[in-house]
C-alpha cells in the first residue's frame, strides 16, 4: 500500500510540472503572436495614410484602419480588451469602437511638435529670439495597445495582458 500511495504522489507532481510546462509555452506563443501583429500594425500606420481631425488631434485614416484589420485577420489575430483612459480602440473590422470595450487594438496619437514649440520658447526667452508655431512642422507619434492572454488547455482563459508600443515621430 505504501507504494501505492507514494506512485499517486509522484504522478500527481509530474501532472502539476506538466500543466506549469503547458502555461508557459501557451503564454509565450501568445506573446509572440501579439507582438508580430503589432510590428504589422507599426508598420502599416508608419506608411499609411494620416488624416489631421485638427490642428491638435490626429487619427489614423480609415484606409490604415481598414488595412490594419485586414492584417488581423490575414494573421489570425482574434483576442479583444479594454482600452485605457486617452486610446480609441477600434473593432477588427476597422470601425471605431467608441466605448473602448472589447475592441482589437487601441490606439492613441501624441503630437510632439507643441512641446517642442514650447521647448524652443522657453530656451529663447533669454537670447530674446521669437518662435512661432509655424516654425516646426506637425510632429506626432502613435501609441498602440494589443493584448493577449495565458489560455491553458482545460483549465481555459486565465489572464488578460497588454502589449503596449510606439512608433516613430512622424512628420508633416
Amino acid at each position: 500500500m505504501k507504494e501505492a500511495i507514494g506512485g499517486v504522489s509522484l504522478f500527481q507532481i509530474v501532472v502539476v510540472f506538466v500543466l506549469i510546462f503547458t502555461a508557459v509555452m501557451c503564454l509565450t506563443i501568445n506573446h509572440s503572436k501579439a507582438f508580430g501583429v503589432k510590428d504589422e500594425i507599426i508598420t502599416i500606420i508608419e506608411s499609411g495614410v494620416l488624416e489631421s481631425n485638427s490642428a491638435s488631434s490626429y487619427a489614423i485614416s480609415e484606409d490604415t484602419a481598414q488595412e490594419i484589420s485586414e492584417k488581423l485577420v490575414e494573421l489570425g489575430y482574434r483576442i479583444t480588451g479594454d482600452c485605457s483612459t486617452g486610446f480609441t480602440g477600434y473593432n477588427r473590422d476597422g470601425s471605431v469602437n467608441s466605448s473602448g470595450k472589447n475592441s482589437a487594438f487601441c490606439i492613441k496619437a501624441t503630437d510632439v511638435s507643441k512641446s517642442y514649440y514650447e521647448d524652443a520658447k522657453n530656451k529663447c526667452k533669454n537670447n530674446k529670439c521669437e518662435t512661432i508655431s509655424g516654425d516646426f512642422p506637425p510632429m506626432v507619434y502613435y501609441e498602440v495597445v494589443l493584448f493577449y492572454r495565458l489560455d491553458i488547455p482545460i483549465v481555459d482563459d486565465i489572464g488578460r495582458f497588454e502589449l503596449k508600443s510606439s512608433t516613430k515621430v512622424i512628420y508633416g
